[in-house]
């Protein structure tokens, strides 16, 4: 049974009853306590045992974060834990979610016995001296130093540094008995495979039915009505770790098999780097070739995002030696404005040498907007006389040959890749723009057996 003891009272019809016999400190008392309002698949691991992560791997809804924020208070108090971490997708999201959300760790902390809270100091401060750092998943880099004895991570599968971040927490972990916290819905991450197998890791799965008394009728009614049955609600109901997606042009495994984890652009001559290559042919000498690097657009759609990506590639690209690699994904949601902010930005920062557009998706619109925000930044078009399908294809051809290689992690466009089947839906944003990014990149490199003869070549306007 994964009730509460709250539940089983209820049940019997002896909840009100039980309050009824309570005085107001006590019924107070009652209303904070963890143990017992929670199911059993909420408890955390004996602390007693050696493990050293505990994963809640569930769909939404489910009770994660309160999960999470509950845990944290516990072992602040019941034990000599001091310093702790929490790290959320965004620095937004670790105050609004973490801190001040309904399930948060001030909503559930009682009057009497409420932490401080300093934004200023991303700080959390207990009666007791225990001290919670709060960061943010979009600079895994600033994990680098602090040293904590508990770190919790929420919806670190989410986060494009996902990995990065758990390499960094847990090398941070080195005071006390350190334990690893991890609450999210599942994706297909490579490093959320490697800890789930690690002998140390507790986890505990459970999806959105377990906490479905809980939740508001409106979001039963449309959201379990629209994903229950789908593959996505395995994912975002069930906390299935989803596997290859039938009838997708990308696979994950391509990714993380080709991922680079920086790049050098003074070296930037990828047949120099061991085992990636096995053509037979000579690696070209570094710098002998000029590389180019581009942003390519895809204006919104349908959807209200941008895709904004960044890439580079050597001039005069050659079959079998050269390689490109994706540097950035900069997809933005907003205001032509804001997005059109976004393409400047990504062109300077880049040392980009121009900006590609569709020119058949709004091509006019986007150059307008791009040039509202700085009217030097060349905005060149491309024509794609193909569908989206037959433009795609070569490209995954590549990407399954190992010829393109992303810095770094990228996971709202891996996802995209990973879950877009041709014949059933639009091609996301994020993903058109990669592939008119590679079309321009390697407009005169051709997949050998590729499933089409076209769409990797674009012409010019």
């Amino acid at each position: 049974m994964t009730g509460s003891r709250a539940d089983r009272i209820a049940q019997a019809g002896k909840l009100v009853e039980l309050f009824d016999g309570l005085d107001d400190e006590e019924a107070a008392q009652l209303l904070y306590d963890w143990e017992f309002w929670r199911r059993s698949d909420q408890a955390m691991p004996d602390l007693r045992q050696a493990w050293t992560v505990w994963m809640i791997r569930a769909g939404r809804g489910y009770g994660k974060t309160r999960t999470g924020a509950e845990t944290i208070r516990q072992l602040t108090h019941s034990s000599k834990t001091g310093r702790l971490a929490a790290v959320a997708p965004s620095a937004g999201a670790a105050r609004d979610v973490l801190v001040e959300g309904e399930s948060g760790l001030l909503a559930v902390s009682p009057p009497w016995d409420r932490p401080k809270y300093e934004p200023s100091k991303r700080r959390v401060t207990w009666n007791n001296g225990a001290k919670l750092t709060l960061f943010s998943g979009e600079e895994p880099e600033n994990l680098r130093g602090p040293e904590h004895e508990i770190v919790w991570l929420d919806e670190p599968a989410s986060m494009d540094a996902g990995a990065d971040v758990v390499t960094n927490a847990r090398l941070g972990l080195r005071l006390g008995k350190p334990r690893l916290i991890i609450t999210g819905t599942p994706k297909r991450r490579q490093w959320m495979k490697e800890i789930e197998a690690e002998p140390t890791t507790v986890i505990t799965r459970g999806s959105t039915y377990e906490n479905i008394r809980n939740l508001a009728p409106e979001f039963i009614r449309v959201i379990l009505g629209k994903y229950e049955g789908t593959r996505l609600g395995l994912q975002e109901l069930h906390a299935e770790n989803l596997d290859e997606v039938e009838g997708a042009l990308w696979l994950q495994d391509w990714f993380d098999t080709n991922r680079f984890a920086e790049w050098d652009a003074k070296q930037p001559d990828i047949s120099l780097r061991a085992g990636l290559l096995t053509t037979g042919r000579e690696p070209s000498k570094p710098n002998s070739r000029r590389w180019r690097t581009i942003v390519a657009v895809d204006p919104p759609g349908e959807t209200a995002e941008c895709g904004i990506v960044v890439g580079s590639a050597p001039y005069k690209a050659r079959q079998g030696i050269d390689h490109a690699v994706i540097l950035a994904d900069e997809s933005k949601t907003g205001r032509p404005e804001e997005w059109g902010a976004a393409v400047v930005a990504a062109y300077n920062y880049w040392g980009a040498e121009a900006v590609y557009v569709e020119k058949n998706q709004g091509g006019d619109m986007c150059r307008s907007t791009i040039h509202a925000v700085d009217s030097t930044v060349p905005v060149k078009k491309i024509h794609a006389v193909d569908s989206k399908q037959a433009r795609a294809e070569p490209v995954s051809a590549l990407e399954e040959k190992g010829w393109i290689h992303h810095v770094g992690h990228f996971s709202k466009l891996e996802d995209q890749s990973t879950s877009w089947v041709p014949t059933e839906s639009r091609s996301p944003d994020r993903l058109d723009a990669k592939v008119h990014l590679i079309r321009e990149l390697l407009r005169d490199v051709t997949p050998q057996k590729s499933k089409v003869s076209t769409g990797l070549h674009s012409r010019r306007i």
